[in-house]
Order: C-alpha cells, then structure tokens, then sequence
C-alpha cells in the first residue's frame, strides 16, 4: 500500500520563543545614585533603539546599530561576521519568531580606552504566547565619527536551559492520541514520550486499516543550537524520510517539511497543528508539492488524546 508522503503528513513539531521578566536595576548605595557617564548615555540610547527595532521587526534598523564589520555570536553558539549577515540573521529570527518582545537588562558599563566600551547584562525575548528565554551578553562599542556603534555582540546561555527546556512548550504532547477515517477504515494512533534524558520528543506513529497495520513511522522532536529553532526527523516503514522546522503561532504549530518517497521523489508540505484542549488537538496539512507538482491540500482533522488504556 502507497501512502503518499506518509513521512511527511504524519509529521507534527513545534517553535516558540521564550520570555522573561526584566527586573528593576537595583538602585546603587548610598543615597541618590550618580550620574550617567556619557559613554552609559550612549550605550542605553543603543540598548533602547535594539528593543524598538525588535519590537517591529526591523532587521535593517537593527543592523544600522552595528559596525560594517561587526560580530554577532548568539547564545546557540553560531557566528556571524558582517552587518549583512547580522540584518540576513535578524530577518530570519523575526520571520520564525512574529511578535516577539525584547528587554535589555544592562548590568555595567566600562570605559576600556578612548572611544571604545564595553556592556554586560541579559536580554528577555517574551513571545507572544506568554513563554520567555533569556542569554547574558557583553557587547563592545566604539566611537567613529562622533557616533556609538556595536562592534561585538557575544551571548552565553543562562544556567539551566538544556535542549530539553525549549521543548518544554510540548509537554502536553505526550501520551497516546488517535484519530479515525471512517470513510476508509483508516485508524492513525501516535504515541508521544520523552527519550531518555529529557532533550528529544519521540513520536511513535502506526496506522492500520481493521485490524491490519499498514505503515508505522517514526519522528523525533528536537532543538537545532545552530539554527535556534526546534526541528523534527520522520521516517516510515515504507522507506520515506522528511524533516522540518517549526514556528508556534499562540497554540498553533506551523510546520515546513521536505522529504523523499521510497521511489526518489521530493515532497514538501505546510502542516499546522492546534492544540484545542488537553485531550484534543486538530491537524490540517497545505501547500503539499511532489516533485515540485501541487497535490491536494488535506482537510483538517480531530485527534483526540486516548485515556484509559
């Protein structure tokens, strides 16, 4: 039995971005605080104009803040070099991440030579979903022609996100979840549970037709470090592979995938999944391709989580 691009319509994952509170800077001691050096008046007109720029989503707002030379290291560990690549990064952390808010917590500021600084503090990225995430940082900013820019942006992770932590959003997955086509006597019955560790989502997925099994498949959920999004692999019995990246839009999962067929063909497909309640979530699958050709989009349909098995 051939089901078409069964790896990448059985296929579910999910992105969010998280967010944090920004605490009040605490006042200094004693009595009335000092103040401003001229270059921490600078750096907190850069940090302001950074979160106004995040705030719409402005990639090229964001890159005008920096040197033509400039680099960016983010708390995943990816470099990039070049105002260029630091608006093409922006750009796409938007694109995946719509909505989203960014605070900056400067903790200190320090004149290291004449016209060059250097910031410490943290950043919150608060998602529209209500989720955050948060990196310590250390800038450097120098002074050419009068004006402040960034030169170099490192980030580290904070203490205790592990991979496993940006899949927390998806806990509500797990457990045994079925939907029935009683037009075709098709039974689809996935099986969601953590791997060992903590850090990968495993989907068992098997559909039978009475009492017969058609295909099985298997998917596994992850964080990409590199790309800074979580990702997911599917595989079939049938001998077809996908793989994906996720965006989460509120309780909604949007997903691209690509994959093969067992007979070399290319698929894509834009699959969405919802949450509706604890127990039910609907799927729906667009834009479905084969070898480039468009094929019928998929109706959504209602999942509902099994109990008592």
């Amino acid at each position: 039995m051939k089901i078409f691009t069964f790896a990448t319509t059985i296929a579910a994952g999910f992105i969010g971005t998280a967010q944090a509170q920004n605490p009040p800077a605490p006042e200094k001691a004693g009595g009335a605080a000092p103040a401003p050096t001229a270059e921490e008046t600078a750096v907190a007109a850069l940090d302001r104009a950074y979160e106004a720029a995040f705030a719409k989503g402005d990639a090229k707002a964001i890159a005008d803040l920096f040197t033509e030379d400039a680099e960016f290291t983010s708390d995943e560990g990816r470099t990039v070099s070049g105002r260029a690549a630091i608006e093409a990064m922006s750009k796409a952390s938007f694109q995946a991440n719509k909505g989203s808010k960014l605070t900056i917590d400067s903790g200190s500021v320090r004149l290291l030579a004449p016209g060059v600084a250097v910031e410490k503090g943290s950043t919150t990225v608060t998602g529209k979903d209500g989720d955050t995430s948060s990196a310590l940082y250390t800038a450097v900013f120098v002074q050419k022609d009068g004006k402040w820019k960034i030169s170099e942006v490192t980030e580290t992770p904070q203490a205790g996100v592990s991979p496993g932590g940006k899949l927390a959003e998806l806990a509500w997955l797990v457990g045994d979840w079925q939907e029935v086509d009683k037009s075709s006597g098709l039974t689809i019955r996935s099986k969601f549970d953590w791997a060992k560790g903590g850090n990968f989502l495993t989907r068992n997925v098997t559909v039978k037709q009475g009492e017969e099994v058609q295909v099985e498949g298997w998917q596994i959920i992850g964080w990409d470090p590199l790309e800074g999004r979580i990702r997911s692999w599917t595989f079939d019995t049938e001998g077809g592979w996908s793989e994906g990246f996720w965006v989460r839009d509120g309780k909604r999962w949007l997903a691209r995938e690509e994959g093969v067929t067992p007979e070399g063909d290319r698929t894509s497909v834009d699959n969405t999944i919802s949450q509706v309640s604890d127990d039910k979530l609907t799927w729906e699958a667009g834009n479905r391709t084969l070898n480039g050709g468009p094929q019928p989009s998929l109706d959504k349909i209602e999942i509902i989580r099994v109990k008592g098995e």
